[in-house]
């Protein structure tokens, strides 16, 4: 691989001597209209190409082009979420304004602005752009943001943005289509956010002016709340009624947020939601602190305990797994619809059932950690971050929803789909996947892995080499060899035998009983590894006394590639019924899972 040779990247899975990356500086001023959901913005970027290559175009993203009535997408749209897309008004490069009309520096394919650099841009050097643009915040079912009533929106995937060229492919040309989400640079993001005066705005970043959109009770109240372990009630029901809450010296209020070194920057508003907030120390070393917010309709029961389960998430993100403190100043639950993250920001719907509430929140919060604090590239390999999304919080959604059990959901899920034909290799591009072949290769099955995979090389050399993995990676852009070849060095092991058949090889898990018999009080078990995924071992004998003795073997058992694997056990008596398996491990066949011994 070329990064190997030229040093970006280490084959010990370390960035390389010669690792790059570039990045931006936005600026960027815009207002929302409530009343015609027109956003309108301007803004300047500084673009630092710090590689080695010397660029002759530059691209951009304009994602709200996948709302036009002609864009490819990987689903239908209803007509309420058509709309005319990303407009520009003007564009200017070092401050040379391009004529739009017949420039033919601009060409623009899809959610993709190429544009044609006149003098190209050398490396470690920069470059400036300014940009006035506009769009309708579509409606309807539009994915991962948009409109949820007449005056709550969330506002994502929204400004021109540039691309990511790295060290791997270059420029990052692939079409947003709708499924596949995030690859960015890191870059610094200084946004103000003009509305109406009756509005609140969430956003990422820290609010720079909070004196200035607030009154003097909820500009006590929000600062109370950084440094309160209890929450604290901003805006309860009977603030709404009585009003009175922002700044109302002018017709509308600008709300300055900044952050740095994210990936992507979003903002929610509405003019009658409620709001709670709290704090928490992240890191006890320093003290550090994150504030912690939840934004909701009164109407939305389930989001009264949604502040509280945001805090135990990021409590165990933290001091558990992946055991890193949560590296940002804040983080805020939006109550928009589905479930949806973004840096320092979750878009969550409201939800039936208090397992679901705690699924969706806390599997969101855990995107703060992939693809934002170790910048993934989730087009092409969204099993990096979903799936850890779907892996890290087995346990606290176990112990925050008494009776869900997400590991036994998954397996049922993987033991329907494995195996199929759509079924692909999770190291085949997310981009090339469709409908369920993504929803398993991006979520269901590497979420099974990792915890297989802890499991059989113990979970303290796991979260040694997880925390390495972090340490190394964070604010980077890890792939998928990175992450194998430090987990291979980090834990002393060469996992090339776990690796190969979960994350390259199409298979399935399947095991059956191949043999049992006594001798005496003792017996003699062979299981057969019928699939080609290294799975754990699950055995309940059932002794003529009655008794129930389980073996549990992980799946290092399968680790030299053996086929078969024979399990000896002393019982009080002989053994009647064997039951191999459990609802935590996928099994495409269980009709060879039950054996009498007669």
């Amino acid at each position: 691989m070329k990064s190997y040779q030229n040093g970006t990247r280490s084959t010990d899975g370390s960035p390389g001597p010669n690792y790059w990356q570039n990045s931006s500086d936005y600026k960027i001023q815009v207002n929302v209209n409530p009343e015609n959901k027109l956003v309108s913005g301007t803004e300047s970027i500084k673009y630092f190409n710090n590689s080695p290559d010397t660029l002759h175009r530059i691209v951009f993203r304009l994602y709200q082009n996948l709302n036009k009535a002609n864009a490819a997408r990987d689903f239908q749209l209803d007509s309420n979420s058509i709309t005319e897309g990303d407009v520009i008004e003007k564009f200017a490069v070092n401050n040379n304004e391009i004529n739009l009309d017949t420039s033919k520096q601009i060409r623009i394919i899809g959610t993709n602005f190429f544009l044609k650099l006149n003098e190209p841009l050398f490396p470690h050097s920069n470059i400036n752009f300014s940009i006035n643009w506009h769009f309708t915040i579509p409606q309807g079912n539009n994915p991962r943001m948009g409109v949820y009533d007449s005056t709550s929106f969330l506002i994502g995937y929204w400004f021109p943005q540039v691309s990511v060229y790295d060290d791997i492919d270059g420029w990052d040309t692939y079409d947003y289509t709708g499924i596949q989400e995030f690859y960015n640079d890191f870059s610094n993001f200084d946004v103000s956010i003009t509305v109406p005066n009756t509005f609140a705005v969430w956003a990422t970043g820290v609010l720079q002016n909070p004196e200035e959109v607030l009154q003097s009770e909820y500009l006590n109240k929000y600062n109370e709340a950084h440094k309160s372990d209890n929450v604290v009630h901003i805006v309860d029901a009977d603030d709404l009624k009585n009003g009175n809450i922002f700044n109302s010296n002018k017709k509308e209020n600008v709300w300055h947020y900044k952050a740095d070194q994210v990936t992507d920057f979003v903002f929610a508003m509405s003019d009658h939601y409620l709001w709670d907030a709290v704090g928490l120390t992240v890191d006890k070393t320093t003290g550090r602190r994150t504030y912690i917010a939840a934004a909701y309709n009164e109407s939305s029961k389930d989001f009264y305990g949604v502040d509280l389960i945001a805090r135990k998430s990021i409590d165990y993100y933290s001091n558990v797994l992946p055991g890193v403190p949560f590296p940002y100043p804040s983080l805020t639950v939006f109550n928009g619809g589905g479930g949806m993250e973004f840096p320092m920001m979750v878009n969550d719907g409201s939800f039936d059932g208090n397992y679901a509430t705690v699924h969706v929140t806390s599997h969101e919060i855990s995107h703060e950690y992939f693809p934002f604090y170790m910048g993934t590239n989730e087009r092409k390999y969204a099993w990096m971050d979903e799936g850890m999304a779907t892996f890290i919080p087995f346990d606290l959604q176990s112990e925050l929803a008494p009776g869900y059990d997400p590991r036994a959901r998954n397996a049922e899920a993987f033991s329907k789909f494995a195996g199929e034909e759509t079924e692909m290799p999770m190291i085949i591009p997310s981009v090339l996947l469709k409908y369920q072949s993504y929803r398993v290769a991006s979520y269901i099955r590497p979420g099974l892995a990792y915890d297989f995979l802890r499991n059989a090389i113990g979970k303290e050399k796991f979260d040694k080499a997880f925390r390495e993995y972090i340490k190394q990676w964070h604010g980077k852009h890890p792939i998928p060899y990175d992450f194998f070849n430090v987990f291979n060095k980090s834990s002393g092991e060469d996992l090339n035998w776990f690796w190969q058949p979960w994350f390259f090889n199409k298979g399935y898990p399947d095991l059956g009983i191949k043999s049992a018999k006594n001798n005496g009080n003792d017996v003699t078990i062979v299981v057969q590894k019928i699939g080609t995924l290294p799975v754990p071992v699950d055995l309940k004998i059932t002794s003529v006394n009655g008794k129930v003795t389980e073996i549990l073997k992980n799946a290092s058992v399968w680790q030299k590639g053996e086929n078969s694997v024979t399990i000896n056990k002393k019982l009080s008596s002989p053994a009647a019924k064997i039951d191999l398996g459990n609802n935590q491990i996928p099994d495409v066949n269980e009709k060879d899972n039950i054996y009498y011994i007669k």
